[in-house]
């Protein structure tokens, strides 16, 4: 390339010289005519000059350090592999500060002579054992009828306890109550010596003392579990009363799938009572199957109530029973649902049962269960937004040996006791009632919960329902108004109870106990509650209690009037 280059260069500047030299010669001479021919067509063609198109060359990459080589060196030890164990974490969580103050006390004080005394004592460390202690006591040195002969006692005692494993809790503890009461009902005028003194009211004192143990599954989520308890109880009073209860207590659960369960419960009590007119052995034994299955929002549950039973009835047919029990409910959303029963049982019965409904019992003749052959409810339950709930429910329920409570009379008109009440029994009995309940919750600030009860009685061989109201009222309210302030405002109402009486000329006219009577109409029971309680700290605490702020009348055994306006007042504290 080069050499062409240099050859064409040279070549070039040789015809440009040769040109020069012949112009100059022919310039020399005189002018001669030229002649020029300009020609349009004439295309003028440039020879094609060869271009280079070589790339330029690549540079090389440099390398990373990705690619450097080491060269490790191996230098075997006799070392043994390192033993690891695996175990959890071990984060220490900060409790909370109720945590930190196993005891709790509470005293107060009131009107009509009322100490108030609460006190607990709690294990608050996580281990294998668990226990608490409490105590509650609160008396009344004056009651409404003669200061002080119609005063009452309340005091519990009691221990319980646990020890947990990793697969169950083994339970148990013991409690010793005692209630103390006047017979105050009697008329005064009756209660008088030879000399016209009044002698007072009788006193009685209820005493029970249960020990209990047992052992549960812990998880209850798995395919199966269980519990089992073992209880003895102790009851009597200042009179002739003794009763004596051994009993157990068992359930098991399988759950194959998440849609079926089925529940086997076991119970059985052997009860020894004795009393003025009677002693006798009784025993109650039952086993309840049942399967339940679930479908989205729909359930259902199916089984049997088996109970065989010993008392002594006339005419009893068999001792033992046996009951269906269907339940069904259905959510179609969260506002509306329904649900219904069809089932039966056997409602045991015992003298502390009694006692603990009417503690002005006196001498009992008969000790009876009652037979529930049927009972039928169908209703409607929902929620609104997470704020409003309700449910409303009507059923009709069939009885046989339903218990009412009668006022106690003779024919002398010295030993008149109306201040005692006797067990009556009806044969046949149906109960019809209709219920509803509403709740409210504002956040954390008001809660308001009701429930409004209606009864009838259809009787066979009593006259009226003994005692048994034909409408219930109750209404719970509580307010947070600002932090640390807890204020709750209650209204108990009960209407439409009627009493057995006896007319003074009826009793003068009558050999025996069951003369005639009149039904006696009490007056409707309005019990107005009102409570605040206010944390002065995270461990002192002031609080105020108000009861019967109404003053009303109330009476809820007849010749039995209860406590005025009262007011109690104190302090808790906790350590």
């Amino acid at each position: 390339m080069m050499k062409l280059a240099k050859t064409i260069l040279l070549t070039g500047i040789i015809g440009l010289t040769s040109g020069w030299a012949m112009a100059q010669t022919q310039g020399r001479g005189a002018v001669t005519d030229q002649e020029f021919v300009i020609r349009k067509d004439r295309v003028l063609t440039v020879p094609v000059q060869p271009r280079m198109y070589e790339k330029l060359p690549v540079l090389p990459k440099p390398s990373g350090l990705n690619e450097y080589t080491y060269m490790v060196s191996s230098y075997p030890l006799n070392i043994k592999p390192l033993d690891l164990k695996a175990e959890p974490s071990q984060k220490v969580y900060t409790p909370g500060r109720f945590d930190l103050y196993p005891g709790y006390i509470r005293a107060g004080y009131g009107n009509f002579a009322s100490p108030l005394l609460e006190a607990r004592y709690m294990g608050t460390e996580i281990s294998d054992f668990n226990y608490s202690l409490q105590l509650n006591h609160q008396s009344f040195g004056k009651g409404p009828v003669l200061g002080e002969e119609s005063k009452e006692a309340h005091t519990n005692l009691g221990f319980d306890g646990s020890y947990f494993t990793d697969f169950f809790e083994v339970f148990g503890g013991v409690s010793w109550n005692q209630d103390s009461y006047r017979f105050y009902g009697e008329d005064p005028n009756f209660l008088v010596d030879e000399n016209g003194m009044f002698t007072g009211f009788d006193g009685n004192v209820l005493q029970a003392v249960e020990v209990k143990a047992g052992i549960r599954e812990l998880e209850k989520v798995g395919p199966f579990s269980y519990e089992g308890q073992l209880s003895f109880r102790n009851f009597n009073d200042s009179y002739l009363v003794k009763e004596n209860q051994i009993g157990v207590e068992a359930s098991g659960t399988f759950r194959p799938n998440d849609d079926w369960a089925g529940r086997v419960g076991l119970s059985y009590f052997t009860t020894k009572p004795q009393d003025l007119n009677y002693s006798e052995n009784r025993t109650y034994f039952a086993i309840r199957p049942t399967v339940s299955y679930k479908y989205e929002a729909f359930n259902f549950t199916a089984g049997l109530n088996l109970v065989s039973e010993n008392d002594l009835l006339e005419n009893k047919s068999s001792d033992f029973h046996v009951f269906p029990v269907l339940k069904a409910n259905y959510q179609f959303a969260e506002e509306f649902g329904f649900f219904g029963e069809f089932s039966g049982d056997v409602q045991r019965n015992t003298y502390y049962s009694f006692v603990n409904e009417n503690p002005f019992l006196g001498p009992s003749d008969q000790l009876l269960n009652t037979v529930q052959n049927y009972k039928i409810e169908a209703g409607i339950i929902g929620q609104f937004q997470g704020a409003f709930s309700y449910r409303a429910a009507a059923n009709v329920s069939r009885y046989n040996q339903i218990h009412f409570f009668v006022n106690n009379y003779t024919n002398n008109l010295v030993t008149t006791d109306s201040a005692r009440f006797s067990l009556v029994y009806d044969d046949k009995t149906t109960v019809y009632n209709i219920n509803a309940e509403l709740g409210y919750k504002f956040s954390d600030i008001y809660s308001l919960n009701g429930r409004l009860d209606l009864y009838q009685y259809d009787l066979s061989t009593q006259a009226e329902a003994w005692h048994r109201p034909v409408w219930e009222m109750r209404v719970n309210n509580q307010l947070t108004p600002i932090d640390r302030l807890i204020v709750q405002a209650n209204l108990n109402l009960m209407g439409g109870v009627k009493a057995r009486g006896h007319d003074l000329n009826d009793i003068l006219g009558q050999e025996t106990s069951t003369g005639p009577f009149e039904v006696v109409k009490l007056n409707t029971i309005a019990d107005l509650q009102l409570k605040a309680d206010y944390g002065i700290t995270d461990r002192i605490s002031i609080f105020a209690e108000g009861n019967n702020l109404l003053n009303g009348k109330n009476m809820r055994w007849l010749n039995y009037p209860v406590r005025g306006i009262q007011f109690i007042g104190g302090a808790s504290f906790k350590f």
